[in-house]
């Protein structure tokens, strides 16, 4: 028999379970006496945008971020007889607040509910804790998308606040995705611990696996590159034995080959990749491809965002080729890359990779390319910018100002420039920023044209010339009119010689990165004087708040939003107008696509098409070398010691998608491998549309024509509202489906 008990909060009662401090978690009790008037005015302040739930105990707010979600009593429960239910009928926010619980500063709480959800994507659900201590005090994201009853928790110590005395505490539950959850069983309970202590799931070794008659002593399985590789986790029962690739020529194309050690310690003293040969003795040498290891990354700080595997080790970094040894029920991922050449005849290329142990027998895996009649430009034609920091390569190097350490910076940096721009990720954020005038105010560009000839020529599309501060970093609260006129004035010379060099179109002048609503003002000056000044040159405004967008129409070019606050902020309009549209991932929002290093590479892919649906101009991410702390430790460098994952906050990988090398070179990630992959898709569709375009010339058409089409909408992908398909098979599915339409519309236009 379950003990149960009557507690009071602020003068409301209800039987609850023995240790439980919130009321009615299972929702069976509703409509009781209203409760919500009787509150204290500041304590009523916590529940603005609410109205009483139709369960005793509960609040609810339906619109929040311009959404419309509804609340409902369901018999589909977790335990007892009903569940709470919310349905989206419009994204923004909406969810259910608790009855106030006053609880002491340092009381750690354990918040518990179980979740059940269809379709709850293109969004968050989390906790949120909010009252005396501040608005939002705390948050824990959970998980989104299709799933049945699955239980959450998480652990909060209550801050001090104002004051030393309780805390009047209100637990939130919000949602801002589409479909429907339902919420059963929620709960709140003290804990007898000191601080916060949250764990992931258990990190287990594999389960034993008996060892086969004809085992050559370890196992090898083929994964494809979308797939992450975890340590932990069970040996699949039939490992996969061949490589199958297709690929356009001038492609990357990437496998995974897993060494398994399930029976003891397995030492790979080399892997060798054979020629590959094709139709009409034709060969594709084994230099174009190359293999790397990849290694795991320890993330230590839990994020405020929903993770499947919780703490632990994640793949991401890719280390150099050479002998490594996977111990006794682990194993470690090769990442195999392969460069298509740009002149080789189509069809099906045939060779091996030999994976050779120590000891112990080696193993050939056969690989089979099929190579696409047709090949990808070198040109990127959706623009592409992230802020590559000389500062971060600097510091991890320990390089000084004398002139021998200039020249490895300068080295550094072109390394680090050229392995971006591999991945088709401009690296224009600041490596041509604005230029000084001398004492007659004239202005040099000699050096810029060095670096801009140079790294155009590699395929950057997009670089800053010049930015405009945030004022609130350095602790201003407007443009004077001195640097409003020196700005402008520059920005005037550097564009009329950049429009001479032909380079005007790929020039952005960055204003107030993430410019809150009090700076639009501001914003709105600088912008009229970059504009009476240079009236050609394009202003990019990055903003964080959904409506900046309608407030900024007319004053910037190119709006830089949010993936996921696309819908929010209303740029669908504005481009119809005539801006440019551009979408970024960041720490915030933490909806995916995210770069987060707990992500599924998936949204690193799918980020370049979800461009291409809603017909945006660029892709910007904030930097690919923030590195933080790693470069300012004292008793060790990685990899000889531990990386920490959250350079920026308590968000993993974010701000980073390069690691430091040797020898001044980078190392790249499995992150930006998937993004290299999710552009490479991009033109892929961009080949496609240039085809159907010309054939709409030829008036061409028929059934080839519009199935061709409707590839292009990415229907079954992508959705107009945000949300896209989380099964890795049906991406590689419509990639294929798109080269065979390239290849076939172009016989069919020859």
């Amino acid at each position: 028999m379950k003990l149960l008990k009557v507690i009071a909060v602020c003068g409301l009662a209800s039987t609850i379970h023995a240790g439980e401090l919130i009321l009615n978690g299972s929702f069976e009790e509703t409509k009781g006496e209203a409760w919500l008037p009787k509150l204290a005015p500041n304590v009523r302040d916590w529940y603005g945008g609410t109205v009483e739930a139709p369960f005793d105990d509960w609040a609810f707010g339906a619109g929040w971020e311009q959404g419309n979600y509804s609340i409902a009593r369901s018999n589909q429960a977790h335990e007892g007889l009903c569940s709470c239910q919310i349905v989206c009928a419009k994204k923004g926010r909406g969810g259910i607040a608790s009855s106030p619980l006053q609880l002491a500063p340092g009381t750690t709480i354990e918040v518990s509910c179980w979740i059940k959800a269809i379709g709850a994507d293109g969004g968050r659900i989390f906790l949120n804790f909010e009252g005396a201590p501040g608005d939002g005090w705390g948050s824990k994201d959970l998980k989104t998308g299709t799933y049945e009853w699955t239980r959450f928790s998480h652990r909060v110590v209550i801050p001090n606040g104002n004051l030393d005395a309780p805390q009047s505490i209100v637990v939130f539950l919000y949602t801002s995705c589409e479909g429907t959850i339902w919420v059963d069983d929620f709960s709140v309970q003290p804990v007898d611990l000191k601080g916060p202590a949250e764990v992931g799931p258990a990190r287990r070794k594999p389960k034993l696996i008996a060892e086969p008659a004809d085992s050559a002593g370890y196992r090898v399985n083929v994964v494809p590159a979308l797939e992450k590789v975890f340590r932990e986790g069970d040996f699949v029962a039939v490992p996969r034995s061949a490589i199958e690739l297709g690929a356009a020529r001038n492609e990357y194309e990437s496998m995974q080959v897993v060494i398994e050690a399930p029976w003891r310690a397995v030492t790979i003293r080399q892997v060798r990749i054979s020629d590959l040969k094709g139709p009409h003795d034709a060969v594709i040498p084994a230099s174009t491809a190359k293999w790397e290891r990849v290694d795991y990354i320890t993330t230590i700080a839990t994020p405020p965002y929903f993770t499947e595997h919780g703490l632990g080790s994640y793949p991401d970094p890719l280390m150099p080729a050479g002998p490594f040894t996977v111990e006794k029920l682990a194993r470690t991922p090769i990442w195999i890359t392969l460069k298509t050449p740009k002149q080789c005849p189509p069809g099906n290329y045939s060779g091996t990779i030999t994976i050779t142990p120590e000891a112990q027998s080696p193993t050939i895996i056969p690989v089979t390319l099929t190579i696409w009649d047709f090949a990808l430009t070198d040109q990127t034609h959706l623009r592409t910018l992230t802020w590559l920091g000389g500062g971060s390569l600097r510091g991890w190097y320990g390089l000084g100002d004398s002139p021998e350490d200039e020249q490895k910076q300068a080295e550094a940096l072109g390394n680090y420039q050229d392995c971006l721009l591999e991945h088709r990720l401009g690296p224009g954020g600041e490596i041509a920023g604005q230029v000084r005038p001398d004492e007659n105010g004239k202005f040099d560009f000699s050096d810029v044209d060095v670096k801009l000839e140079r790294l155009i020529a590699k395929g950057m599309n997009a670089f800053i010339m010049g930015t405009a501060p945030n004022l609130a970093r350095e602790k201003k609260s407007a443009y004077t009119p001195q640097f409003t006129q020196q700005f402008s004035g520059m920005i005037r010379a550097y564009g009329d010689h950049l429009d001479k060099k032909g380079w005007l179109d790929l020039a952005y002048v960055y204003v107030y990165d993430e410019a809150p609503k009090s700076a639009w003002p501001e914003v709105r000056k600088i912008d009229d004087a970059i504009h009476a000044a240079a009236p050609r040159v394009r202003i990019l405004q990055c903003l964080n708040e959904p409506e900046g967008v309608r407030e900024l129409t007319g004053f910037a070019d190119v709006f830089d939003v949010y993936v996921a606050q696309y819908h929010k902020t209303g740029v669908a309009q504005a481009q119809k107008k005539g801006a440019e549209a551009w979408l970024a991932v960041c720490a915030y929002p933490m909806d995916h696509p995210n770069f987060f290093i707990e992500y599924p590479l998936l949204d690193l892919r799918v980020s370049p098409l979800i461009c291409w649906k809603y017909k945006v101009n660029g892709f910007e991410y904030w930097s690919a070398n923030s590195w933080g702390v790693n470069g300012q430790k004292k008793d060790g460098k990685w990899p000889d010691a531990p990386w920490v994952a959250n350079t920026f906050g308590r968000y993993n990988g974010d701000g980073y998608l390069l690691y430091p090398g040797a020898d001044l070179n980078p190392r790249s990630s499995i992150r930006l491998e998937a993004l290299r992959d999710g552009l490479e898709d991009y033109e892929y569709l961009w080949t496609l549309n240039t085809l159907l375009e010309q054939a709409g010339r030829q008036n061409i058409s028929g059934p080839v024509v519009e199935g061709a089409r409707r590839l292009l909408s990415l229907d079954g992908l992508v959705n107009e509202t945000g949300t896209y398909s989380t099964q890795l098979d049906l991406y590689l599915i419509h990639r294929r489906n798109l080269a065979e339409a390239i290849v076939t519309l172009r016989k069919l236009m020859e």
